[in-house]
């Protein structure tokens, strides 16, 4: 596993991990109505994805930069999709709690988006920097 990978999933679990706690604990101290029960189902769901999201990207050529664009893009439209499939879920098993815990499905999919973004940006730095070292020196953009 490389230097790059471990940095990030250490990165997304302690995200996660502060993400996950702090809104818990701001949710049960400033608006305890709106916590739900199931609430460690939302951090669980995107730790998971957050996973797969790396594992993805770390499985991408650095020989072909352009790649990762569009797993980037396919990645948040799986997201999306699957995040509407357990919002529906939800609605069928819960019809009284689907307003709440849809809110904070949503807060933490934001935040969450955040740090994947960044995620991202960094991993396509680290490849284009590859690609570049791997260029002979006159073919180099500085």
């Amino acid at each position: 596993m490389t230097k790059l990978t471990k940095y990030f999933l250490i990165f997304h679990t302690s995200m996660m991990l502060v993400t996950g706690f702090g809104l818990w604990f701001l949710l049960k101290w400033l608006f305890p109505d709106i916590l739900v029960e199931t609430y460690p189902v939302i951090p669980i769901f995107f730790y998971l994805l957050g996973l797969i999201f790396i594992y993805i990207f770390n499985h991408n050529s650095p020989e072909k930069p352009e790649k990762i664009v569009n797993t980037y893009m396919l990645m948040r439209m799986i997201k999306i999709f699957v995040s509407a499939v357990i919002l529906f879920i939800y609605w069928i098993v819960d019809k009284i709690h689907i307003r709440n815990f849809a809110i904070i499905f949503v807060i933490f999919y934001l935040i969450n988006l955040i740090w994947e973004t960044y995620i991202y940006m960094r991993m396509e730095m680290y490849i284009k920097y590859k690609g570049d070292q791997k260029k002979p020196p006159r073919e180099r953009i500085d």
